[in-house]
């Protein structure tokens, strides 16, 4: 006879009297139970009758939890399929479902093998917990996580899967602190989040009679304490106040509603999308000007930028219009949805080939929105800077094949438009064949793969360096420019141009 069924049994957090009548029922009525772990505080006082095989000996022998779980749940799965008889009986601390990686496994294999499975409620730690701090997890909307995916990230720079950042603003229940060095790193994990004299507390064998224990201490002490670590303690974090909840996007929220709301700040609640759009170019030209000046300062300048974001989402939830969830949301549909590459199956040779597939799937959704375009131009917004725009303008008209077919040509089409200017006849004209030139150079610019807007940004800021070199050496020295000879002036000029190249560094050094 084939054995297809496995029984898993929630063992209660620590008192035998917290069994339940199901589990002494399942306990009794089978001859081998298979314990997860023998250090269980209930383990001594199950049914004498029966024989209990512990796989402790599994962590002892494994390197990760992976392997360890990945170990158990075959050998569980290779004893359902022996055929003895009887089920197999899996006990596991706590409830079955609740911090138990080695059950979740098993359900999904025993699922995919054929194998009926039965789950035996048990009581969790939660409850336990719950009671210690007089505390309704629902009400207050705790937060439960395992100290050890805590404190695992796949790469330092990538957020957790799970969430961006730890829900600060709600109270944090952290599993299994099973020792010091695990203690340690969750410290360190919840310092980046949190004040270091945080209070927390450290709770040890909740529910247990006898072993119960509770310890009040700031966050930067809590792997100070090695006593007080092991498999059945945890640790409870209150909420922040939320305007202490520093670096989350929660805080920066609440902070622009209120300064919006009834009893908020007069200016900010005078202004509307209009009145706005001159700080949103403001802002932007600082981080830009951050970036190539003064690096230590982007962070503050990103954060004004995001000011201008939310209090545009702000202004429009007031509205009914929309919020900045639905600018999150079509943020990341649009993101997902024009790297295939990344989140689908589509190949790509290289950037330019991301390039192509980026314009055809704007296309697709334009046309989805019912938004045709007459023409490719369209989407190069007329607010652009100018050179920027015509730099913009002319990558879109090439990918149509209206393109210079060599540099020659190009260099040819600027003489041709120089020598326009100098036979104009009046201001009108001039400022046209002057635009022209502008533009033929836009283009060699985009030929030659040079941003122009960048390339013109660096020509602006080494002769802001030069200049003011210059003018500390007039001043230095007493000297009227007026008063000087141009060769004179063109010397100074260099000595300026000595004393700050060398300081100055390119677009492509950044």
């Amino acid at each position: 006879m084939t054995n297809s069924k496995i029984i898993i049994v929630g063992l209660g957090p620590g008192n035998y009297g917290d069994l339940t009548a199901t589990a002494l029922k399942v306990l009794t009525e089978n001859s081998t139970i298979y314990l997860r772990t023998a250090k269980h505080p209930t383990v001594p006082y199950l049914p004498a009758a029966s024989r209990y095989v512990s796989f402790d000996e599994v962590y002892d022998r494994c390197a990760t939890f992976a392997e360890v779980y990945d170990t158990i749940v075959s050998r569980l799965l290779e004893l359902a399929t022996q055929g003895l008889g009887d089920p197999v009986v899996y006990a596991v601390p706590g409830h079955p479902l609740v911090g138990e990686a080695s059950v979740l496994k098993l359900l999904v294999r025993a699922k995919e093998a054929g194998i009926t499975t039965e789950v035996v409620a048990g009581l969790s730690f939660i409850e336990a917990v719950s009671t210690a701090l007089a505390l309704d997890p629902l009400e207050q909307g705790l937060t439960i996580l395992d100290a050890t995916e805590l404190v695992q990230r796949a790469e330092v720079h990538l957020p957790r899967e799970k969430g961006f950042g730890l829900p600060v603003v709600r109270p944090l229940l952290i599993s299994q602190l099973y020792n010091q060095r695990l203690a340690g790193s969750v410290k360190l994990a919840l310092m980046e989040s949190y004040p270091d004299e945080h209070p927390v507390t450290l709770l040890r064998g909740a529910g247990v009679s006898g072993e119960e224990g509770r310890l009040e201490l700031p966050l930067y002490e809590l792997d100070r304490h090695p006593e007080w670590t092991d498999h059945l303690t945890c640790v409870y974090l209150p909420p922040l106040p939320i305007l202490e909840a520093r670096g989350t996007f929660e805080q920066v929220q609440y902070i622009m509603a209120r300064l919006r709301g009834p009893s908020g700040c007069p200016w900010d609640r005078e202004q509307t999308h209009a009145s706005l759009k001159r700080y949103l170019i403001e802002e932007t030209y600082e981080v830009i000007d951050a970036l190539e000046e003064e690096p230590e300062k982007l962070a503050d300048e990103l954060g004004d930028l995001l000011l201008q974001i939310l209090f545009h989402a702000q202004l429009a939830a007031e509205e009914s219009e929309f919020d900045i969830s639905d600018v999150m949301e079509s943020l990341s549909t649009k993101m997902i949805r024009r790297h295939p590459h990344i989140f689908a199956t589509t190949q790509v040779s290289g950037s330019a080939e991301v390039l192509r597939n980026w314009e055809q799937i704007k296309q697709v959704e334009h046309a989805e929105k019912g938004k045709v375009r007459d023409s490719v131009l369209d989407g190069v917004p007329r607010e652009m800077p100018a050179l920027l725009q015509s730099q913009d303008l002319q990558r879109k008209a090439a990918g149509l094949g209206f393109e210079w077919r060599n540099f020659d040509e190009i260099l040819d089409k600027l003489v041709e438009e120089v020598r326009e200017v100098k036979e104009t006849k009046n201001h009108q004209e001039l400022v046209e064949e002057f635009g022209d030139v502008l533009a033929v150079l836009a283009n060699a610019a985009r030929w030659l793969k040079v941003d122009a807007e960048e390339a013109l940004r660096f020509a602006n800021n080494k002769f802001r360096h030069r200049f003011r070199a210059w003018e500390q050496i007039v001043k230095e020295r007493h000297l009227d420019p007026h008063q000087m000879a141009l060769p004179e002036l063109e010397l100074l000029w260099k000595e300026a141009r000595q004393r700050v190249d060398e300081k100055i560094s390119s677009p492509l050094s950044k």
